[in-house]
């Protein structure tokens, strides 16, 4: 059994009852509508057809829920419209990839997610109180870049609240890895922001809501890459490069990898595109492996019980050889 395989089994356990949640909020997310981006005619990955399949049984096992989640009731106004969407629309439970490691890990205290407003964009973990807080000024000016690229590239109407969804779905993930880090007090060498963008990435990728096609999870990771490019000037100061976080262009090269690295014959035109040099395309599969060896590694430990029947295929995994 391949690893992509075993990783679906184990963290997409918890789906089995969200066939139809990816549509709660926003339509299902679909590949990104820029010329850089269109959906090609290239074959659909049969890795990420795998990824559909689930176990009732491991299901059954599951502990109690580890999670927690919160609307917060803004203050402003303007900010009033969007509270009451996500909130009557349960957008936090709605996230495939968390509700499917909901209750996967044996944590020290329940890790909440909540929308607050911020005063600005952005999102960010607690550590002290154990919070995932995702800001509605974030949720405001995503769709308003989702509008933009919308009446720029003439995409459907519904791109702007795909657009958003897919971005914080990877945002919500990436500060979930921070949490993850914090609690089960996982080592990190080099830089926790790299890091925590793999693991956004990787759960994107492997674990997304049942009726999400191959095509949609690859486009909601493409959307998030875009994001990153948004406020790309290519000039820079000493606090840029000195920054916690690696510069947009990285972090889109980066994720971008990690896409072809999954199925690098299906995703060979991304080089053509331009989305992926040569040269760093070529090592992407090793780098893709050895980041989803590495998580492996570090979560296995704390998998919560209803889980050990996986820790023997996952030693086989570890202990293959590299690019095998």
């Amino acid at each position: 059994m391949r690893f992509e395989v075993w990783m679906t089994v184990l963290l997409m356990a918890s789906l089995v009852t969200l066939s139809g949640c990816a549509s709660v909020s926003a339509p299902a997310a679909g590949a990104m509508g820029d010329a850089a981006h269109r959906p090609s005619a290239q074959p659909v990955p049969r890795a990420l057809v795998r990824y559909r399949r689930t176990s009732a049984a491991a299901a059954a096992t599951l502990a109690a829920p580890a999670f927690e989640y919160a609307y917060d009731v803004p203050a402003s106004p303007d900010l009033q419209p969007i509270f009451l969407r996500v909130r009557d629309a349960d957008l936090l439970r709605s996230l495939p990839e968390v509700q499917a490691i909901d209750g996967m890990f044996v944590l020290p205290r329940r890790l909440r997610f909540v929308t607050a407003e911020c005063g600005e964009f952005g999102a960010f973990y607690r550590p002290g109180t154990g919070e995932v807080v995702l800001c509605y000024e974030t949720l405001r000016t995503l769709y308003e870049r989702g509008q933009t690229l919308q009446r720029s590239l003439g995409l459907g109407d519904d791109y702007p609240l795909r657009y958003t969804r897919a971005n914080l779905r990877f945002i919500v993930l990436h500060e979930t890895g921070h949490a993850l880090v914090h609690l089960l007090d996982l080592p990190v060498t080099g830089r926790q922001e790299d890091a925590v963008d793999q693991l956004a990435a990787i759960l994107m990728l492997r674990f997304a809501a049942l009726n999400e096609t191959p095509d949609e999870v690859i486009g909601n990771l493409r959307m998030a890459a875009n994001w990153m490019l948004s406020d790309s000037t290519g000039a820079y100061n000493l606090n840029a490069y000195a920054d916690e976080h690696a510069l947009g262009e990285q972090r889109y090269f980066n994720l971008q990898c990690l896409i072809y690295g999954t199925d690098p014959a299906a995703f060979a035109g991304m080089v053509d595109t331009g989305d992926l040099t040569a040269a760093r395309a070529a090592g992407c599969e090793r780098e893709m492996r050895q980041t989803a060896r590495a998580w492996l590694r570090l979560l296995l430990p704390h998998l919560a019980p209803g889980y050990e029947a996986y820790e023997e295929e996952a030693a086989r995994y570890i202990g293959r050889t590299p690019g095998r």
